[in-house]
């Protein structure tokens, strides 16, 4: 079986992630695509929503969408959620399946700052989604980012240019999220109060965002 992972800090989870995981299973043909929530996300601030309440959006996000799963392995792990150790365990745990990471491009050339990236890219293969506003890669972009061209696929697909950034400054101010998320991602994190600006008059902490999707890190 081919297995997808996408990793991210979905703070929250996006139109895009989705059509990212989306793009990748029928570039690749993946049989199953998981969205990896971080726990702890590495070389980033702490993430604004609760790791389980990202990885409660993440579940409602991929209903309807019979490839994708989610999976809670960053969330119930101690310490920063470093992709290395999650392909690490995944590949114990499905030791006859392929792996594949599925990245957007402006991840993907940043790889060889990761925690132990010689290990990540002997795990798996990567599958390299286009991201609006970076130029499509070639695999000589491929090879100057560390990356061994024979070992990825590239996948140009046009995919929701939307940032989790946004969206929490959107659902601050009261704004619309039509089209950007999920309606119950947007039912949900309205309900929970997640990215709502404290009142002025009034006890209450102050949120601050971070960027979305597929971070340094990268799951």
């Amino acid at each position: 079986m081919k297995i997808g992972i996408v990793g991210g800090t979905f703070d929250p989870v996006h139109v895009g992630h989705v059509a990212m995981a989306e793009a990748a299973a029928a570039c690749a043909g993946l049989d199953r695509v998981m969205l990896v929530p971080a726990g702890i996300p590495p070389h980033r601030r702490p993430a604004v929503a609760p790791a389980e309440d990202r990885l409660r959006m993440c579940e409602l996000a991929v209903a309807g969408h019979p490839r994708l799963e989610v999976s809670d392995l960053e969330v119930r792990r101690a310490g920063p959620s470093y992709t290395a150790d999650t392909l690490r365990q995944l590949a114990e745990m499905w030791p006859h399946d392929e792996l594949y990471l599925v990245l957007g491009w402006d991840a993907a050339r940043e790889i060889r700052t990761w925690h132990r990236p010689d290990r990540v890219l002997a795990l798996v293969r990567l599958v390299v989604v286009t991201r609006p506003g970076y130029p499509t890669p070639t695999p000589q972009d491929l090879a100057r980012a560390g990356i061994d061209p024979e070992r990825a696929l590239l996948c140009d697909v046009r995919t929701p240019d939307v940032e989790s950034t946004d969206i929490r400054h959107l659902a601050g101010r009261g704004g619309s999220l039509a089209g950007l998320v999920h309606p119950a991602v947007e039912a949900y994190l309205r309900d929970h109060g997640l990215y709502a600006r404290p009142r002025a008059s009034g006890p209450g902490r102050s949120r601050d965002g971070k960027t979305y999707g597929q971070d340094a890190e990268g799951a």
